[in-house]
């Protein structure tokens, strides 16, 4: 389990930097990584960024970072697991798009993370909004994580109605409300007015109180729970509703899926005793199907089926290439983005020092900006490490990242096609199964003297084999 804490940080962020990079806390700073920042030059970076969101006009709110914890139970990872887990957790919350510094401390008896990120984006100068949305959503991220990683998924995701406690309580099994909720939604389906669902809930053991607001109580349950603490669904008025639902003639919604068509259509025919009728749409379904896979199949020149079979695993292989190449588009934009905020704070420092020459005082000069002769070294070292050894111009590096904007565009767009052919093959292979697998009608079975068969149960067996599902 992954316990989360986020507070701003108003006042100094260095400060709160120095904290978490401790090398006794961090087992010498062997557990301390970043993104879009060095360590050591975190606070400068940071403050440089908000200057430049200052200047493009999303100078909003006094914040100037945030400072995330994410603690986990005693022994329920080890140190480089949990940095790990924190390092996937903050990219999947900051979409690469704010310079964060993470440490894990092990100097106490439960290993925990400290993220501290900077409030405004150095890809779109956007200020991080901090909420109780935001905060469900940070939850929502780490208890998908926690899950794929086999940990307990105990933080609040903003289901409304449900407390902290509310919903430890309802992974544990005591949760009164979670139990309300699925006694509720029993009666309700089985009554068709409010006074057979009230008879309903009391048949389950519950004791109904009637005032201003509708509550019940479970036979053990000490205190009444109201309806309208269920969330808006349940209100008095919302169950009134369903309950009219039940009392009008079910309609066929106009964007069905296509199973849910072809069960109506197959039940509709059956039950109201049409044989004729059925038989007759039985017929002319599967012959519309039978030839949407004809044609689909002489258009392509598959109608050999090993040359089916391998279209079909080259589509496959198609989607998968274009998955593979999405995400090398993202991280190879995630990289030029680093690099061009770089290469502008670089410029900048730069200017800084080149002026240091037309100086009176060049001692004092460089005294008075320390911090950006340090950030200079910084980004000049950073730079190295993504292999960018001569700053490139802002247009040449803008025109790259457009380039690779319009690349991932096209591949998602690719891909997407690739996906709609797969789903339509994936229909002609269970028709195209369903035909090679349907039984011959042999001549002497054609004249009228043959045995009278039930056509329900053979047009509908039939019908199913081919569209099931389709």
């Amino acid at each position: 389990m992954a316990y989360l804490k986020i507070f701003p940080i108003k006042v100094t962020d260095k400060k709160a930097l120095d904290y978490i990079t401790n090398p006794d806390k961090t087992d010498e700073k062997l557990l301390v990584s970043s993104f879009g920042c060095s360590p050591e030059t975190a606070d400068l970076e940071f403050s440089m960024t908000r200057e430049m969101a200052k200047k493009n006009g999303m100078d909003k709110g006094d914040n100037l970072a945030f400072h995330l914890i994410q603690s986990f139970k005693p022994g329920e990872v080890d140190a480089e697991t949990a940095h790990r887990l924190g390092q996937q957790f903050a990219d999947e919350v900051l979409k690469r798009k704010y310079e964060y510094v993470i440490s894990t401390h092990v100097d106490k008896n439960h290993i925990h993370n400290h993220i501290i990120f900077n409030a405004a984006s150095f890809v779109d100068h956007h200020k991080y909004v901090s909420n109780k949305r935001s905060y469900h959503k940070l939850c929502r991220i780490s208890n998908c994580i926690c899950y794929e990683n086999g940990l307990a998924t105990s933080m609040p995701t903003g289901e409304k109605g449900k407390s902290y406690k509310e919903n430890m309580e309802y992974h544990r099994g005591t949760s009164w409300k979670a139990k309300l909720r699925v006694a509720v939604d029993k009666a309700i389906w089985t009554s068709i007015n409010y006074e057979e669902f009230l008879q309903k809930m009391q048949l389950a053991g519950y004791e109904v109180r009637q005032g201003k607001h509708l509550s019940f109580r479970a036979p053990e349950q000490k205190n009444f729970t109201y309806m309208k603490s269920l969330g808006s669904y349940y209100s008095e008025e919302n169950v009134r509703i369903r309950l009219a639902k039940n009392r009008s003639k079910a309609k066929a919604p106009k964007h069905l899926s296509r199973e849910a068509r072809l069960y109506i259509n197959i039940s509709t025919y059956v039950t109201t005793g049409n044989r004729e009728g059925f038989e007759r749409w039985a017929k002319l379904n599967n012959l519309k199907e039978a030839a949407r896979t004809f044609n689909y199949l002489s258009e392509n020149n598959l109608l050999n089926y090993e040359d089916f079979q391998q279209h079909i695993s080259d589509v496959d292989a198609s989607v998968k290439a274009a998955d593979l190449r999405i995400a090398q588009i993202t991280s190879d934009l995630s990289t030029q983005k680093v690099i061009q905020k770089h290469c502008d704070s670089y410029r900048l420092c730069r200017k800084v020092i080149e002026d240091c020459k037309s100086a009176k005082n060049p001692k004092e000069y460089r005294s008075k900006h320390l911090a950006e002769y340090q950030l200079h070294d910084s980004l000049k070292k950073e730079l190295q490490d993504l292999g960018v050894t001569k700053i490139p111009s802002s247009n040449k590096i803008q025109k790259q990242i457009e380039n690779l904007e319009s690349e991932q565009a096209a591949t998602l767009r690719e891909k997407q096609e690739l996906q709609k052919k797969q789903k339509t093959l994936e229909i002609i292979q269970q028709n195209f199964t369903a035909l090679l697998d349907a039984p011959e009608i042999s001549s002497d079975l054609l004249p009228a003297k043959r045995e009278p068969v039930s056509v329900t149960e053979n047009v509908t067996e039939s019908c199913w084999k081919q569209n099931c599902a389709i």
